[in-house]
């Protein structure tokens, strides 16, 4: 199922995934394609690392990059602060952790690219949902990913965060497998999850609080894919 590079991610009868959950989806397809090239696994080894960096998230190694360093260098100390236990190879939960940092740089673009208004920008991303999983790549994903947040931070309050209101409806509407499970749905679960993730208690949620959230979601996501437990926590 990995080997063919786009796995699915199922969802009950009659339900369409949402947009978020395709975005997803598709993210988790493009590391499956460089996870099983050398050798056949689920892990992401230093040269597969660097070339699905290489060649699907060039904007953020551009924008992100520090002075005097080369992309290679760059590329290592972004694989080394991900391998938390130091193996040598990356697996989905510690890939996480660059591919945050890859959508916080999609943000960063998004705000400083175009005079375009955020409903405008969300209606123009909304029209190429159909394009996934098949035809997917991680920038559409990630375009997709930031517009979907910012559907739901224009409702309340300012622009570019979230309430809780906003995150409860965005969570239920954009995330309703995730929630299905692990008792997730249960009456005090988001207001808990939205507390941890808002680090500095201000009762609104950035971007960057935000993804770690997305991590929580995209890694149950994975764990479907391969019918592994979804509510134990990771395991080294």
């Amino acid at each position: 199922m990995v080997a063919s590079g786009f796995v699915l991610l199922e969802v009950p009868p009659g339900k369409m995934k949402t947009d978020l959950e395709l975005a997803l989806e598709c993210a988790i397809n493009i590391y499956h394609q460089y996870a099983v090239k050398r050798p056949i696994d689920d892990y992401l080894s230093k040269g597969e690392f660097s070339e699905l960096l290489k060649e699907n998230a060039k904007p953020f190694l551009r924008n992100t990059i520090p002075p005097n360093t080369s992309v290679d260098n760059y590329i290592d100390k972004l694989f080394e602060k991900a391998d938390r236990n130091r193996d040598g190879r990356l697996k989905f939960t510690e890939f996480l952790t660059t591919l945050n940092l890859v959508v916080i740089d999609a943000h960063n673009r998004y705000l400083k690219s175009s005079a375009m208004s955020a409903g405008t920008q969300a209606t123009a991303t909304h029209h190429e949902t159909q394009k996934f999983p098949g035809n997917c790549t991680l920038e559409m994903s990630l375009e997709k990913i930031v517009d979907v947040y910012h559907r739901y931070s224009i409702r309340e309050g300012k622009f570019d965060l979230l309430s809780f209101n906003d995150f409860k409806t965005l969570l239920t509407e954009q995330a309703p497998t995730f929630l299905q499970a692990c008792d997730r749905n249960r009456r005090d679960y988001l207001k808990q999850l939205f507390k941890e993730t808002d680090l500095n208690n201000d009762k609104e949620l950035t971007f960057e609080e935000f993804t770690i959230v997305l991590a929580k979601i995209t890694d149950d996501a994975h764990r479907i894919i391969h019918n592994d437990d979804r509510c134990t926590p990771d395991k080294d």
